[in-house]
């Protein structure tokens, strides 16, 4: 017995690294979105709100495939799943730097790297790594999700500086080979699935002394873990998925609001394409230590009460650049970087560690893949309706405002959603 708990505490970090890799993918693909937007506007010599659909209906094909990619995560497994994004990512990104008209990336890129890059993003992660860590899940999946930041960090000045050098359509095929090879090799090599969890934890761990450990993923499941493993007809019908649901799409319509747009707001304000590419650049790196002590956090004070300070905080941060950015001086982009850094992401790490706590691993797929859904929503929404209020008013005052009025929103929703659970809780203790 000692000697398979210490072969699964040691596998678990097998996975936790393929899973931090994974993420460095999607944040490098996510993250350098606004320095392509900017180019692809003046390559095309389209609108704002017209390139920004590119990247907006990627988020709406997320949308769509994400529950269906989370059945197909808890059936095939990380192994097959992750390997098929890589191609997927690999044929979007290649196809897509041969285009000849803005509309054919709507095709390629939009379509079938959007697949790719949902297939791999926190969702997935949450349900890989997750039933790993049950005791520390929260600290864990925030050193998994420093991945993000980590691909932020390198991948947005890199593409910078191979825009400049070489050009976007160079740019995109340097990506999408690097991008397929750090996926498809490592997880078809190393992946396994998740152990099974007999029972779902309701609530951080902090609340739960008694929690179970990890079963052998290879024995069978519990008669217990069956009956309480939700089905998919029962996830729709459950009230605190849904409001998991509405937080991602509040929260993360806000940040997409002004994720794609960052860059050409920058120039406006003066500052240079490279300087605003830095500028990204070090929100992730500073993300990459915060993330981890954000997930830490969750873990001791509750995912409801950090992830309330940790909006407000990221929403104050975007009104302070709105209102104090002049083009000249570097102090408001030096606290900007700060403030983005430390909650940068939080939504979906503190959303996918709430997720863990309430549905048990045979079904974490399935749910996290709705709650993707409603962060592809977002990611459709954002940008376009960023680009048209752009378009119409010739700046991003209300743009952003209106994300700062979204945040507070996922706020709300995500007490609700708590308040479901409590509610849970004690109806199953009085049983």
């Amino acid at each position: 017995m000692l000697s398979a708990a210490r072969a699964r505490l040691h596998y678990g970090w097998v996975i936790f690294v393929l899973s931090l890799g994974n993420l460095t993918v999607e944040g490098g693909t996510k993250n350098s979105e606004a320095v392509y937007f900017n180019a692809l506007k003046d390559a095309f010599g389209r609108s704002a709100t017209y390139t920004s659909a590119v990247f907006s209906l990627a988020g709406l094909i997320g949308a769509i495939c994400a529950p269906l990619l989370g059945i197909l995560l808890d059936r095939w497994g990380a192994r097959v799943l992750f390997p098929l994004a890589g191609l997927f990512i690999l044929f979007g990104w290649i196809t897509a730097s041969y285009t000849t008209d803005l509309w054919q990336m709507f095709i390629f890129y939009s379509v079938f790297a959007g697949i790719g890059h949902t297939a791999i993003s926190s969702f997935s992660m949450t349900a890989t790594v997750a039933p790993w860590f049950p005791r520390t899940r929260g600290r864990m999946l925030g050193l998994a999700d420093s991945g993000n930041p980590i691909g932020q960090a390198v991948f947005a000045p890199l593409a910078g500086v191979l825009i400049t050098e070489v050009g976007w359509r160079w740019a995109y095929r340097i990506y999408g080979v690097i991008f397929a090879v750090l996926i498809a090799l490592p997880n078809l090599l190393l992946q396994r699935r998740p152990p099974e969890t007999p029972t779902a934890t309701l609530g951080p761990p902090h609340a739960h002394q008694s929690q179970p450990s990890p079963v052998n993923s290879g024995a069978p499941r519990s008669r217990t873990a069956a009956a309480e493993a939700p089905t998919l007809g029962n996830a729709v019908r459950d009230a605190a998925m849904w409001m998991l649901v509405l937080t991602r799409v509040f929260g993360s319509t806000g940040t997409q609001m002004i994720r794609v747009h960052l860059v050409t707001f920058f120039v406006l304000a003066g500052y240079s394409v490279q300087t605003a590419a830095n500028t990204l650049g070090a929100v992730g790196l500073v993300s990459v230590f915060a993330r981890p002590l954000i997930g830490l956090a969750t873990d001791r004070w509750g995912r409801e009460s950090v992830y309330t300070v940790g909006m407000s905080v990221a929403a104050g941060a975007v009104l302070l650049v709105l209102w104090l950015g002049d083009g000249r001086s570097f102090w408001p982009l030096a606290i900007y970087v700060g403030l983005a850094g430390i909650t940068d992401g939080i939504s979906g790490l503190i959303i996918g560690a709430k997720a863990a706590d309430i549905f048990p691993s045979e079904s974490l797929g399935t749910v996290m893949g709705f709650v993707e859904m409603g962060r592809g929503a977002a990611i459709f929404l954002g940008p376009i309706v960023a680009g048209l209020m752009f378009d119409l008013q010739g700046d991003y005052v209300q743009a952003f405002v209106l994300s700062a009025i979204l945040t507070v929103a996922s706020v709300c929703t995500m007490w609700i959603a708590d308040f479901i659970g409590r509610r849970r809780r004690t109806t199953q203790a009085f049983q």
